[in-house]
């Protein structure tokens, strides 16, 4: 590893013997090269922030995709809904003038009994009570 001239001139002027000035600027060295490897550069945070960008971009395609997906998914639900109404609606006439018909009857056999009760009374009266 090549030593750093200008490091070790300004350790040499600050009165540190040649071999320590050395020492130390290895020391140094070693753990900037180190440090290469956990810290990031102008460089990598230029890649990264062009990465992010590709994502942004596929995920916007994407969203936007599935937009479209949501969107045909309601507008056919919307159909089947319809459709299904429509069906329940012609049963519910059915039921309901089934129960108009049968209400019809009732009300006719109560009028006809209502009649018979009227003859009864009626012919009690005509030959039962005298003139």
């Amino acid at each position: 590893m090549p030593v750093q001239a200008a490091s070790l001139e300004i350790l040499e002027k600050a009165n540190v013997p040649a071999p320590q000035a050395r020492a130390i600027v290895q020391a140094i060295e070693i753990e900037m090269a180190g440090a290469k490897e956990t810290l990031a550069t102008k460089q990598d945070i230029l890649i990264l922030r062009h990465e992010m960008a590709e994502m942004r971009a596929e995920l916007k395609t994407e969203t936007a995709s599935l937009r479209g997906d949501l969107r045909s998914e309601i507008h056919a639900m919307r159909g089947d809904l319809r459709s299904e109404m429509h069906a329940m609606r012609g049963d519910l006439r059915s039921e309901m003038h089934a129960i108009a018909s049968g209400n019809l009857r009732q009300m006719y056999a109560a009028m006809l009994g209502q009649l018979a009760v009227l003859l009864g009374v009626a012919y009690f009266f005509v030959s039962h009570v005298p003139h």
